[in-house]
């Protein structure tokens, strides 16, 4: 599976009605920071995905005012040498696993409260999990909107595309092609093959 990205990898290449969305993004992920510290003092280990998905949101925001301090010190680390400059290329990551995580903590959510009723919320770890499950919630919605604005379907429609430096190899299914059933020389072959042709021969004769 091959994760599409971008044509290009800048934040401020969005157009206009793309920009409230980053800031819808950005408070989500300043609030999945925020919250996640606040989770780890109760369960240390339950923090790991929404700060994963925070490192996520912080990278892609990294041309952001507001956010570029925070990048910076994480670029500064080990970790954050791995990842690249960020922008746009993190759009799909961050949207992926923002997916997984609401729809993870989405479910632990429903059992609880499906186990205790309105008690559960009488707990900050259960209040702090729901904040964290608005977040990551809220920015699935909003990065779904701009990846449609950058990633348009219609560039999907047309099959499978030509491989880089070698056109005509790829093809979409059925047209001409290796990948599909129309190729000119197998034809031409095929209609000069006639069976049962020559003289038989008998076994003994």
């Amino acid at each position: 599976m091959v994760i599409p990205l971008p044509a290009n990898e800048s934040i401020n290449a969005l157009p206009d009605e793309g920009r409230p969305l980053l800031v819808v993004i950005k408070w989500c992920v300043i609030g999945l920071w925020i919250f996640s510290f606040v989770l780890a003092l109760f369960a240390p280990l339950s923090v790991l995905s929404s700060l994963g998905l925070a490192f996520f949101g912080t990278y892609l925001l990294a041309e952001d005012p507001q956010m570029s301090t925070c990048y910076q010190r994480i670029r500064e680390t080990a970790l954050g040498q791995c990842c690249g400059t960020g922008g746009l290329r993190m759009l799909m990551p961050f949207f992926l696993l923002g997916a997984i995580n609401s729809f993870v903590d989405g479910l632990a959510l429903i059992q609880m409260f499906s186990s205790y009723g309105w008690k559960t919320f009488n707990f900050i770890p259960v209040d702090v999990l729901l904040c964290i499950f608005l977040c990551e919630f809220t920015r699935s919605l909003a990065s779904w909107r701009i990846i449609k604005m950058v990633l348009p379907v219609s560039q999907f429609e047309n099959g499978y595309q030509e491989l880089p430096g070698a056109p005509g190899l790829a093809r979409p299914l059925g047209g001409p092609g290796p990948g599909g059933v129309s190729n000119p020389s197998v034809s031409v072959r095929a209609a000069d093959f006639k069976p049962f042709q020559g003289t038989g021969h008998k076994l003994g004769g």
